[in-house]
């Protein structure tokens, strides 16, 4: 009978040992699971804005893009589809927001450019900006040409005339012009007029003709 109770005992404090010791370890298994089960949500929390795609800005159509130049260009010293480079010389802001800080790289191209001469329209250079360089990338942009040296009404036909005055070896200028006008119309007939020359550094604005989108 004593051994039967001294068993009794035994059995009963293995059984307590071991709900102590499950109610002691199970808290912690629940924390570990209620941790792994939170860990996917905080993860995808944190890569959540990583593959969001960011919002682009737009810069619309009739910003006005002011740009210094970085060479010189000219009627004479320019060629027709010649690339030259320039930097923006403001900050280019869209809803009280810089989208292009200045200093931001610019390229452009020669549209048109004619050397004065005998015979032909004042000289003349026309150029636009083909891309301004944001975020470490260059985006292709469609400004206004500007055009420097505008053509004179008529200047074909006086040009004939002069020469041919010349040619006869009677120029004088015995008509009703004063001197300087008639200097002047001989320099334009003989190509001797002044040529259009844009300094380098030199700043000049463009006007975007279509938007601009910025990722």
């Amino acid at each position: 009978m004593a051994a039967q109770t001294a068993v009794s005992h035994h059995r009963a404090a293995i059984i307590g040992r071991a709900i102590f010791e499950h109610l002691r370890t199970t808290p912690a298994a629940n924390e570990a699971a209620d941790s792994s089960k939170a860990e996917p949500a905080g993860s995808a929390a944190a890569t959540g804005p990583a593959t969001t795609a960011a919002e682009a800005i737009e810069v619309p159509a009739g910003t006005t893009l002011t740009v210094r130049l970085g060479e010189k260009l000219g009627s004479k010293i320019s060629r027709v589809g010649q690339s030259f480079s320039a930097t923006l010389d403001h900050d280019v802001v869209v809803d009280g927001q810089t989208v292009i800080s200045a200093g931001a790289s610019v390229n452009g191209e020669v549209s048109f450019a004619r050397p004065g001469g005998a015979l032909v329209a004042e000289p003349n250079l026309q150029i636009k900006l083909t891309s301004v360089s944001v975020k470490n990338a260059d985006l292709a942009v469609v400004t206004s040409i500007r055009s420097f040296g505008p053509t004179v009404a008529g200047k074909k036909k006086v040009g004939r005339i002069i020469k041919g005055v010349i040619k006869r070896g009677s120029i004088g200028c015995t008509f009703t012009a004063s001197p300087e006008f008639c200097k002047d119309l001989i320099q334009k007939a003989t190509g001797k007029e002044k040529e259009v020359l844009l300094a380098d550094q030199s700043a000049y604005s463009f006007t975007l003709r279509q938007p601009l989108e910025i990722q």
